[in-house]
């Protein structure tokens, strides 16, 4: 298969297979019940000028916060209602840390952890790994991500020698969505972050190290004006086709209504 980008093969990198139906559980047997899979939200506090500045123009500071704030609430009532694997918070700052567990005194809410996302991500990683046996890092600004697609990619982890090493969910900025793994591997993150090119970058690494990677379908995080139109545009098809059962990203949706109004009565 072939990486997007620039089109260089990576030998070792193949596509997903998509999701199944989760599957019935059977009789549970009396033996020790290991950590479930662990789905982590990697997240800002969402606050005025510090949240998605790159929406701003079009948005405010006050809007671009609340967009954060409802992608932030979907993404944790998707992933919450899911049964497959436990859900945590990664928060940044480390100031806002009482903040989130005071909003979500039920979650396990711990702070991000190092200088730079790439260090963040490797300690976060190093860390739940001791614990559980797979481990997904999604973003907060996904609200098109799905459950399922998390729970195919905890499977993948799980299959043993015939799995990969590495589990990757392009987003429509050069970067990942989704990143996956059920060993450390520290030095897989050692590549600039937020550049258009840091997909390519991070296959290049784990091409490297020896890391075989599974790609899963390309996601649209929201970080760009261009973003809120075509983000827009696709939850506006999905309502008129009726397509809103969960995990349809209500507040989002109501939310970017909202902004789009109040640009318009500017």
């Amino acid at each position: 298969s072939q990486a997007p980008g620039n089109g260089r093969a990576h030998p070792r990198v193949q596509l997903a297979p998509p999701p199944l139906p989760c599957p019935v559980e059977g009789p549970v047997e009396s033996r020790p019940v290991p950590p479930p899979p662990l789905t982590t939200i990697f997240a800002k506090r969402p606050t005025p000028g510090a949240v998605k500045t790159r929406l701003v123009p079009p948005l405010d500071g006050a809007g671009a916060a609340a967009l954060a704030s409802a992608m932030l609430e979907d993404a944790l009532a998707a992933h919450r209602a899911e049964p497959s694997y436990a859900t945590s918070l990664a928060v940044a700052p480390r100031g806002a840390l009482a903040w989130f567990r005071e909003r979500y005194p039920d979650l396990e809410v711990a702070p991000q952890e190092g200088t730079g996302l790439g260090k963040r991500l490797a300690a976060w990683f190093e860390r739940s790994l001791a614990v559980h046996l797979s481990v997904v890092v999604v973003g907060a600004d996904c609200p098109l991500l799905t459950p399922a697609t998390v729970r195919a990619a905890h499977e993948r982890l799980a299959a043993g020698p015939r799995g990969p090493d590495v589990v990757l969910a392009p987003d429509t900025g050069g970067g990942y969505a989704l990143v996956g793994l059920a060993r450390p591997a520290p030095e897989l993150f050692d590549v600039p972050m937020s550049r258009p090119d840091n997909l390519e970058r991070t296959l290049d690494r784990a091409a490297g190290l020896g890391l075989a990677v599974e790609l899963f379908p390309e996601q649209r995080d929201v970080d760009q004006a261009a973003d809120l139109t075509a983000l827009a545009r696709e939850l506006r098809t999905r309502i008129q086709a009726g397509r809103v059962d969960p995990p349809f990203p209500r507040r989002t949706s109501a939310t970017l209504d909202e902004l789009n109004l109040q640009i318009q009565l500017r």
